[in-house]
């Protein structure tokens, strides 16, 4: 009989509910640890009634076991960016990326540097390759954008790239041309705009002109005399 009562007895003290399942004493909440390198950090809880729960003692409706009623946890590599596969960073180091900082054609790359904070953003089609890219991986890999100034008193494009061969930077983003003697030292990914396409502006500037000149030319050479010489001489 008192064993029977013992097993039954039931009742919330200051540490939780106290109850006896089997004869063993039930937890009232099981803590969510993440470990990050050699310490730990509480995210959240369990308990049979709530589920997964942020902080103990908040009630609420239902029970839960969606990830997002936790604290955002830290992965490996130091980042809370949520692996896509089942490789993760394996070291606190970030890639090292070497931008070209210059002035022009602001469509391909921009690199703007907040006053303030001195962080830099980079925008632009060439950065935009380089995140979809980075979506494709089925892994995360945290980089760092490092601004590399581009003009006739600051560096060239060349030594940039000698940056990625003497591992200063671990790689370069940019609209970067790729040349014989540059690939004798660094790698190139697959070339994403063609040449093709210069070629074809090339092409439309020099009949622009044509076609400006012999307007000129026909609209010009009834009345005015410097027109009117010979070919040769025109």
């Amino acid at each position: 009989m008192i064993l029977n009562g013992l097993l039954k007895t039931k009742f919330k003290g200051f540490s939780g509910d106290f109850s006896l399942v089997i004869g063993q004493l039930r937890s009232s909440a099981f803590e969510i640890i993440n470990v990050i390198n050699k310490k730990e950090k509480v995210i959240g809880y369990w308990t049979l009634e709530n589920g997964l729960i942020r902080k103990l003692g908040k009630a609420k409706k239902g029970k839960s076991m969606s990830k997002y009623e936790l604290k955002p946890p830290i992965w490996p590599g130091n980042t809370k960016d949520i692996p896509r596969g089942w490789r993760t960073p394996d070291g606190g180091n970030k890639l090292r990326i070497g931008v070209p900082d210059k002035t022009g054609f602001e469509a391909y790359l921009k690199v703007e540097q907040d006053p303030y904070t001195k962080e830099s953003t980079v925008t632009g089609f060439s950065y935009d390759v380089f995140e979809e890219a980075l979506a494709l991986l089925p892994f995360a890999v945290p980089n760092k954008l490092i601004p590399f100034p581009i003009g006739p008193n600051a560096g060239t494009y060349n030594k940039l790239l000698y940056h990625v061969k003497n591992q200063k930077f671990d790689a370069a983003v940019g609209d970067i041309t790729i040349l014989a003697n540059r690939s004798q030292y660094v790698d190139f990914t697959l070339p994403y705009l063609q040449s093709d396409v210069s070629m074809d502006i090339w092409l439309t500037t020099g009949a622009a002109f044509v076609c400006t000149g012999l307007v000129v030319w026909i609209l010009e050479h009834r009345i005015n005399n410097e027109f009117r010489s010979s070919a040769h001489q025109q």
